[in-house]
């Protein structure tokens, strides 16, 4: 089973905090409490949904076996949280911004920090761009943004 490193995920929701910076956070700096990385990298420090997943990680670089089960369903909730994220921002900030240029947002993907977003109209690199510098700004500044 890999690791929760092999994973890269949108951690903290509330905050934008990508999985990679606890972990890389928490390796140098040795943090060992929610409470260190929240300190460290702000990750936690909002609703406290993330906190399971921050002590899953937490745990992995301890060597601490993690139940299967409970890393299955931080895997979903982070996934479902991610999607709705991403969705508000999109209607919210995006889809306003393209539709002054006669752009649309007729859906996207997400896996990890990978989204792929599918435009729709005259999409061009300007309209990607655009969509990369709102999501990275509303969501998290770690996203990879394509063009789907």
């Amino acid at each position: 089973m890999p690791s929760g490193a092999d994973r890269p995920r949108l951690l903290c929701r509330c905050l934008g905090v990508g999985s990679p910076r606890v972990y890389e956070a928490a390796r140098r700096q040795g943090l060992s409490s929610v409470a260190e990385v929240t300190k460290a990298v702000r990750a936690g420090g909002g609703c406290g949904m993330c906190h399971p997943e921050i002590e899953e990680i937490l745990d992995e670089i301890r060597g601490v076996p993690v139940d299967p089960m409970v890393s299955l369903e931080n895997q979903v909730v982070c996934r479902q949280e991610t999607q709705v994220r991403i969705a508000a921002s999109l209607d919210s900030a995006v889809r306003p911004r393209l539709a002054a240029r006669g752009i649309t947002v007729e859906g996207f993907e997400v896996e990890g920090l990978r989204v792929q977003v599918k435009l729709g109209g005259s999409a061009d690199d300007e309209a990607l761009a655009l969509v990369r510098q709102l999501l990275r700004s509303y969501v998290c500044e770690d996203l990879e943004v394509e063009a789907g």
